[in-house]
């Protein structure tokens, strides 16, 4: 049964004049579908399936209307070629045409740059030691095993001295963890939001690192930590010294006074008695806060805030918060550390996109514990990306690890040691994490690299996830930070990439086989990967995927060529275990070294 209504999951204003339409239609057969759209002048657009149920596919396309703010269109439905059949008309329910009418406030529009960004997460004090001189007392040696409360030196004027390797990697964006004045190693205990912890460096180092990152091509997101302070901020060290008689007292949640810290007797962040929770509802406060995130907007200049556990916070908060950054910087990007399904903060209210923890969990899932299988796989991504306005899915921070993960790598090398006739030893892992890498950086959102990951390193959760990054090329893997810079540079040299609808094409469980196609305008990217550890041969038909007989694709990773025959749009027969292809039009072509 075909099925389309007035639901943002079928109608998207993307501007005044273009609305994504979506037609929900059975799986089998496929089919044929066109969007026509306009009135009094029609205009036709192919509809392409984009994501898939289990017994109902959907359809895609843009609608252009003839004046502003009002689309009238139906569609216009036949069987696949392959089948035949007579071509049908589905209208509104009073046989006339559809017909959407929004408003400017309708219209979400996330930053334009963040789909095309390639980020990369770095914990400060572990990156690199670039000035020695504000090295906290006891920094132990690089290269240390990391505790939870020893430092290793690393600052801004590290970052700003590896700038040349950030280039090299490919990365166009960086998210920092906290830089803000703190006694700990992770300053997400805060003690003063409006200066840069002095082991770190200062504000000068800031904004030259911050002016050298921008005229390289590379954006900055601060971490903001709003729920909580630590207790060594001034408003809380005022409240422990002067009690009720604190005009700071409503800013936390205090059970009695006076305020005790051993246990506790005020509301903290997972019981953690160094972490108090702050009042947001409070006005003060949430005058404070806002008055943060926009300073530092000016102040470094940067590009935006990847928001610490934003859900404990009320929803009021970040919807005033979001005005008042998108005043200052329209462009500033604000994404959410959510670790479930995001869809009630994705409708241009609150944030522009989330950390993607869901793409990762289903990620590990499939490729490293083989808990799901591929058509499962297949279908939860689908899922949310229906659930997620079409817009928020290209500005998803698509992540494998974080600095509140195990390690990549780790992962793998566990998953796969609790699987029959596997080892789990490292080069195992690395081996499985190729095919879920090409997923990563050629998946609908912004791919995000947790530092050292491109290098091999291991380790198991928060603090082993934390280590020094390694920086000599001995103990460096070489060959994976090869394979990191190639994927980031495709990504980075094709559009489709970055923001083309996502039309899945072959979902093979049996032989590990995933395909799917990237699709912007009249622009169409084939990716393979063969997740299975033989050798497969595979074969695509070209009408779904945008080819046509006679036309030379080339795989962008492996160097081939394949030349479309009658309707057949590739036929690989050398698969390699682990791997994947990446085929693109030959004339569209640019190789990466």
């Amino acid at each position: 049964m075909f099925f389309h209504r007035a639901h943002p999951r079928f109608l998207q204003p993307l501007a005044g004049d273009r609305v994504l339409v979506r037609l929900r239609a059975p799986r089998h057969p496929h089919w044929q579908i066109r969007l026509v759209a306009g009135g009094p002048a029609w205009e036709e657009a192919p509809m392409l399936p984009t994501a898939r149920t289990r017994h109902y596919a959907y359809y895609q396309a843009e609608g252009h209307a003839a004046g502003p703010f009002r689309l009238q269109y139906y569609f216009s439905v036949r069987p696949e070629k392959s089948s035949g059949g007579p071509a049908f008309t589905i209208l509104a329910p009073d046989n006339r045409p559809f017909v959407f009418t929004w408003s400017e406030e309708d219209i979400f529009c996330p930053p334009s740059w963040v789909p095309g960004a390639v980020f990369y997460q770095i914990f400060p004090d572990r990156f690199y030691n670039g000035d020695p001189a504000n090295d906290p007392p006891g920094t132990q040696l690089w290269g240390g095993t990391p505790t939870r409360t020893n430092f290793f030196g690393g600052d801004l004027e590290g970052i700003r001295l590896k700038i040349p390797y950030l280039q090299k990697l490919g990365v166009t964006a960086l998210w920092l963890n906290p830089i803000f004045k703190s006694p700990s190693n992770h300053k997400y205990d805060t003690s003063d939001y409006l200066q840069v912890d002095p082991h770190f460096g200062d504000l000068d180092t800031f904004q030259r690192l911050v002016a050298e990152l921008h005229a390289s091509g590379i954006r900055v997101i601060l971490d903001g930590v709003f729920n909580h302070t630590g207790t060594s901020f001034w408003a809380f060290q005022d409240l422990l010294a002067r009690g009720e008689a604190s005009p700071y007292r409503d800013w936390y949640y205090v059970n009695c006074f006076p305020v005790e810290t051993n246990p506790p007797n005020y509301a903290c962040w997972w019981n953690f008695a160094e972490l108090p929770k702050l009042k947001a509802t409070n006005p003060e406060v949430r005058e404070y806060l806002i008055k943060v995130g926009t300073y530092w907007l000016a102040a470094g200049p940067t590009d935006g805030w990847r928001l610490d556990v934003p859900n404990e916070i009320e929803p009021p908060f970040w919807r005033e918060f979001r005005q008042e950054v998108k005043k200052v910087n329209p462009d500033a990007y604000l994404t959410g550390e959510i670790w479930h399904d995001a869809g009630s903060w994705l409708h241009g209210k609150y944030f522009d996109g989330v950390m993607n923890y869901i793409f990762r969990d289903l990620v590990i899932d499939y490729f490293a514990r083989r808990r799901i299988s591929l058509k499962t796989l297949d279908l939860l991504l689908g899922r949310y990306r229906l659930r997620y306005p079409e817009a928020a899915n290209y500005c998803l921070l698509n992540l494998l690890g974080s600095h509140d993960t195990a390690r990549i790598i780790t992962v793998f090398q566990e998953g796969l040691a609790n699987q029959p006739g596997h080892r789990g030893d490292y080069a195992e892992a690395v081996e499985h994490l190729r095919p879920a890498l090409i997923l990563q950086m050629t998946y609908p959102g912004a791919p995000m690299v947790y530092y050292g990951d491109e290098v091999g390193i291991t380790g198991g959760p928060d603090p082993d996830c934390r280590r020094p990054m390694v920086w000599n090329p001995a103990e460096q893997d070489t060959s994976l930070l090869d394979f990191y810079c190639r994927l980031i540079q495709v990504r980075r040299r094709y559009r489709a990439l970055q923001d083309g609808l996502f039309q899945p094409l072959l979902v093979d469980s049996r032989h590990d086989i995933y395909a799917y196609a990237r699709r912007r305008e009249e622009a169409s990217m084939v990716v393979v990967l063969n997740a299975g550890d033989q050798e497969q041969a595979v074969s695509l038909a070209a009408w779904p995927a945008g080819a046509v007989p006679g036309q030379v694709w080339a795989d962008l990773l492996g160097g081939s060529e394949v030349r479309v025959a009658d309707d057949t749009l590739l036929h690989l027969t050398h698969l390699p275990p682990n791997s994947g292809a990446i085929l693109v039009p030959s004339h569209q072509a640019t190789w990466c070294p």
